[in-house]
């Protein structure tokens, strides 16, 4: 009978991305995005004038109270809270020191493939340290952790672990790294700076999640270590798309008896712009804005379960070059670090220093913890050939599903389809 073959002689995988077909929708994108930006820039101008009319330090009072009664309305408030500084003032940094701790984490992931010859997930913590002011090089340490056991991978009812609650544990572990890396640190040269990348305060642990009330007792309790010698803990948001500042000049630009669930449930004639929009002009580099804490039922719970001095503040900072575009990024502290404010100040300047070892304006500790933790294709691909040789090792079989040898083949470099039937 009748045997067709088909075979690919590409050394890459064929485009099947057409992309001139995608010319006029890119086209009409651009045109978007650019009558955006202009709607933005409207808003920008209104976000000023609110914020020049409330600069003064002595219009604070004056704020925490609309604050606090938006609160007592249970008006669903998430916006800003001035700490105790003039929300318009922009702070500069202390001098470099001259000599510093610098511990900064990292992490990824490897999900759970259910077509793979085995049903596992994996952690990669990175953790660099840097004695800031020595001339020596950085230590640094990758620590993995593979998780294959039944309670780790599955469910109660024997569903797949979700992405949800794996990135919640990894957030755990980089936090744990950075606690027991940081202690180790606590008798060498200060000020210490334990550096996270991205927020310090978690995301809601949902229903989802089987082991969140473990999870958040493991992240009060490292916190309270660093809290213990004293630590200067941050967390580090580059690019951030929040809008705490955006949300509290839209409640002062709003009739106290309007105050409701209903008016701040947008940002009304604000809505639309970020935080770093509003300040992106108004902040030289290595200056910062004033400390604003985030009225949020998770930054509640900071403070309920760690106490006072667990609750996360924060400010943006301007970490780009003299004579570059601003490249604003918000930094997170704990309580126990925003009332030192020679701390604060310490912490901002060794942050902003970081940001000028690399051209991307992004700390360079971070940069390296990140290098550590990735976890290539390459090496995904030769972690499944070990843990296949140890399954064979053990008896056990280590076929792929048809799905994945499919995919696999469909992928290589050269591939052969056969279609037809008997010879």
């Amino acid at each position: 009978m009748v045997r067709k073959q088909f075979r690919s002689q590409q050394k890459g995988n064929p485009m099947t991305l057409e992309l001139h077909k995608l010319t006029g929708q890119v086209e009409q994108m651009g045109q978007a995005l650019a009558n955006q930006d202009e709607d933005i820039e409207g808003k920008k101008a209104i976000a000023l004038q609110i914020l020049e009319a409330y600069a003064d330090e002595a219009y604070l009072p004056h704020i925490l109270e609309r604050v606090q009664d938006a609160v007592d309305r249970d008006a669903g408030y998430r916006g800003a809270r001035p700490f105790d500084e003039p929300i318009m003032k922009a702070f500069p940094p202390q001098p470099l020191p001259p000599s510093a701790t610098i511990v900064a984490v990292d992490g990824s992931q490897i999900l759970p493939d259910t077509h793979g010859a085995a049903v596992y997930y994996l952690l990669n913590i990175g953790t660099i340290i840097l004695q800031h002011g020595s001339g020596e090089p950085p230590q640094i340490i990758s620590q993995p952790y593979l998780f294959y056991e039944t309670e780790y991978v599955y469910t109660g009812d024997r569903g797949m672990i979700s992405a949800t609650t794996i990135a919640a544990r990894r957030t755990v572990a980089e936090m744990q790294a950075l606690t027991e890396h940081g202690w180790r640190q606590r008798g060498e040269a200060r000020p210490l700076l334990t550096l996270i990348d991205g927020p310090l305060l978690l995301f809601p642990m949902s229903v989802e999640i089987p082991d969140r009330d473990q999870l958040r007792g493991i992240y009060f309790s490292a916190m309270t270590r660093l809290l213990e010698i004293q630590a200067g803990l941050a967390g580090y948001v580059d690019r951030p798309s929040s809008r705490f500042v955006a949300s509290m000049l839209h409640l002062l630009d709003t009739p106290p008896e309007e105050v409701s669930r209903r008016s701040l449930a947008t940002n009304g004639r604000l809505e639309g712009i970020t935080d770093i929009k509003v300040y992106d002009g108004l902040l030289q580099p290595a200056e910062r804005t004033a400390l604003f804490i985030q009225m949020s039922p998770q930054n509640k719970e900071f403070r309920r379960n760690g106490g006072e001095t667990h609750e996360i503040v924060f400010f943006y900072m301007n970490v780009t070059a003299p004579d570059e575009s601003p490249h604003l990024a918000r930094v997170e502290i704990p309580m126990w670090v925003a009332q030192d404010r020679d701390l604060v100040a310490t912490l901002q300047a060794l942050i902003y220093h970081q940001c000028q070892q690399l051209m991307t304006r992004y700390p360079y500790v971070l940069t390296r913890a990140d290098e550590l933790a990735v976890v290539r294709s390459e090496e995904t691909r030769q972690l499944n050939v070990m843990i296949q040789v140890a399954m064979t090792r053990y008896g056990l079989a280590t076929e792929e599903s048809a799905k994945q040898a499919g995919k696999n083949a469909a992928r290589s470099s050269k591939t052969r389809f056969k279609v037809g039937g008997d010879k």
